[in-house]
This record gives structure tokens, sequence and C-alpha cells, in this order.
């Protein structure tokens, strides 16, 4: 029901048409002046109605590439991940991962999936910087 609520909102903008002129098309489709008090055929009535006086839906762009672009938590789990594997870390569980955002974060943060874009990156070349410290080492001794 959200959907064909969006829909019709998204028809009354894109046909450029004021408050008192959706309405209209809204009481002469459905007898009923609100999306609020309409059930799921009164909606689909609605639009219709709308259609009908040049409302073209679009569907959502599909993204080009295959791949899905991967969010900046990704590559922060996955760096993290990436340290685990190379037993750079005592404990690479999510957990742990949760307690490094909590403490690198001061409390702001309680989890990857909460940061802010500036702090995933910051914590992304903090996680880069320890692990070249530690392979730096390893290569020393």
């Amino acid at each position: 029901m959200a959907n064909l609520k969006a829909q019709i909102h998204i028809a009354k903008t894109q046909l450029g048409m004021d408050d008192d002129t959706y309405r209209a098309v809204l009481k002469a489709a459905t007898g009923k002046t609100s999306c609020k008090d309409m059930g799921v055929i009164d909606l689909n009535k609605a639009l219709q109605a709308f259609k009908d006086r040049g409302f073209k839906s679009r569907r959502p762009k599909k993204k080009t590439s295959s791949k899905a672009t991967a969010t900046l938590t990704d590559k922060l789990i996955a760096q993290w991940r990436a340290m685990g594997d190379e037993g750079i870390l005592r404990d690479a569980s999510d957990a742990a991962l949760r307690s490094y955002v909590d403490r690198q974060t001061a409390g702001t943060f309680k989890a990857p999936q909460f940061c802010d874009n500036y702090t995933t990156i910051k914590l992304i070349e903090s996680l880069k910087q320890w692990q070249k410290r530690v392979q730096k080492q390893a290569n020393v001794k």
C-alpha cells in the first residue's frame, strides 16, 4: 500500500497538480479525498486516474555493473576479516570488530554499520596502518 501511495504522490508532482486539483481527481476516482482513507482497491483506482491524465511511472534504473558496489562498511569488515585471516587479530569475530569501533570512536558509534562515512574511512585507514606495521615487524625478524 505504501508503494501505491508513493506513486500517487509522485504522479501529483509529475503532473504539476495543486492540492485542490489533486483532491478532485482522488474524489472523482474513489469518492475519497485522501490516500490515508483508501484501501488497496481505491489506491489502484486513484493511480489509474492519474495514469489516464498522463502520469508515467518509471522503473528504477538498474545498475550497469553486474557487481554491486561495496559500501564503506563492507570494506571495513573485509579489512577486519583479512587481518584476521593473516593472524594479526587475536579475535576476528564481529563482536570484536564492534568493540574495536566502540573503542576507536570513544563510544560515539557502537558498530560499523552505524558509523558515518568519515569515521568509517578513518577506521579503514587505521586498520591498514596496523596491518602494515605488523607485516613490517614480521619482515624485520
